[in-house]
């Protein structure tokens, strides 16, 4: 039988044009021997006449020579779930799903986005299935409304039969959230509980995205569960010269290169590294190596990764752990009805037990709580 081989790489994004950036040659050889070549497309293009939001926050774009760039690297599967997808809203979606045609999967309408992507080679069928934690609008996270375009939610409960159901039919499946705090060498114990229920659910391989930073791998039931894979390269800004100092692991991607022979699947690591937002290579530091059996080793030392995750939660700077404080302290109802009567805009209710009657109502408990949500990670 013949090997299938399956190249994964992290996060990418390039405001610039990419026609300066190059490729190793070590690099290129890697993607050519693989048939199946996938990463995350993490953000979108930018549609004309569409103005910037008003809500403050900055939202990213690539360059329209993205996907042709990446395409001529090699890759021929785009994940679309993630936190940016939307940032240009229904339109710069609609222009980048053009872009990367078929090849793109994870977002849509509610059918496209939690549809599983299969392709079969040489005769064995293998399919993806992409979920992302929030995006800044397009998220399917309330099963009751599946109207618009969104993105797989990867805590639907649907997910996990979408997995069984699937495997009736695939030889092997990938899952691949885009999920987990930014900048932290660790997952939090909640995403390495999701991660793991994936692969009891059936699915075959797990590979993470979103942190902005490797996080480790474990094999859990015989199965490969990377964490994350960090950036294959990311660069959100006008020009090359940015420089983010402040995140030791930016520039360090994690990649899996997978092979399949005669059904046993294995798996070995390539570590990448961007260049100064201009090239991409083969990483050998011996440092990338000792960090990554570091993490591994702290995953399945229950007391070693305590002091890792503590210590790194006590190092981010307190916009960093908005999201962390969310998950980790979350608020009583009473004091989230008072947090959100105390952002709510235009006509306010006159008490807490109003404003409670009124989270009661259907048609506007989305909303609120919508609001809660932003309020809180944005406070």
């Amino acid at each position: 039988m013949d090997t299938i081989r399956l190249f994964f790489a992290g996060d990418f994004c390039s405001k610039s044009s990419t026609s300066p950036i190059t490729v190793s040659e070590e690099l290129r050889q890697v993607l050519r021997a693989c048939d199946l070549r996938i990463v995350n497309f993490e953000v979108p293009l930018r549609p004309e006449g569409v103005s910037v939001s008003s809500r403050g926050r900055e939202l990213f774009y690539q360059n329209d020579d993205a996907p042709g760039f990446l395409r001529n690297m090699g890759f021929n599967l785009f994940s679309m779930a993630n936190n940016h997808a939307f940032d240009w809203g229904d339109k710069g979606f609609l222009k980048t799903k053009a872009a990367l045609g078929d090849d793109g999967f994870g977002a849509g309408t509610y059918e496209e986005a939690y549809k599983v992507k299969t392709v079969d080679v040489h005769g064995v069928r293998i399919g993806f299935l992409a979920l992302s934690f929030a995006a800044y609008r397009g998220v399917f996270s309330d099963v009751s409304r599946h109207e618009g375009l969104g993105c797989a939610y990867i805590n639907d409960l649907q997910v996990n039969h979408i997995i069984q159901e699937a495997k009736k039919t695939l030889d092997y499946l990938f899952v691949l959230p885009h999920d987990g705090i930014e900048y932290i060498d660790v997952p939090l114990p909640e995403t390495i509980a999701r991660y793991r229920d994936f692969i009891d659910y059936g699915a075959d391989g797990v590979i993470g995205t979103h942190p902005h930073c490797p996080q480790g791998w474990e094999t859990y039931k015989g199965k490969p569960v990377f964490y994350s894979l960090g950036n294959l390269l990311f660069n959100s800004k006008d020009g090359y010269d940015y420089r983010a100092t402040n995140r030791p692991h930016w520039y360090e991607g994690l990649c899996v290169l997978m092979s399949i022979t005669d059904g046993n699947l294995t798996w070995e690591v390539v570590n990448t590294r961007n260049v100064d937002n201009l090239g991409m290579v083969v990483d050998y530091d011996e440092r990338r190596e000792e960090h990554n059996r570091l993490i591994c080793e702290y995953l399945n030392n229950p007391d070693a990764y305590g002091r890792c995750l503590k210590s790194a939660l006590e190092t981010r700077d307190r916009g960093e752990l908005r999201r962390v404080r969310q998950m980790f302290l979350p608020r009583n109802t009473k004091e989230a009805l008072a947090a959100l009567w105390k952002c709510m805009r235009g006509q306010r209710p006159t008490s807490l037990d109003e404003l409670a009657f009124l989270m009661k109502n259907d048609l506007r408990k989305a909303r609120m709580v919508r609001m809660l949500e932003d309020r809180i990670i944005n406070e």
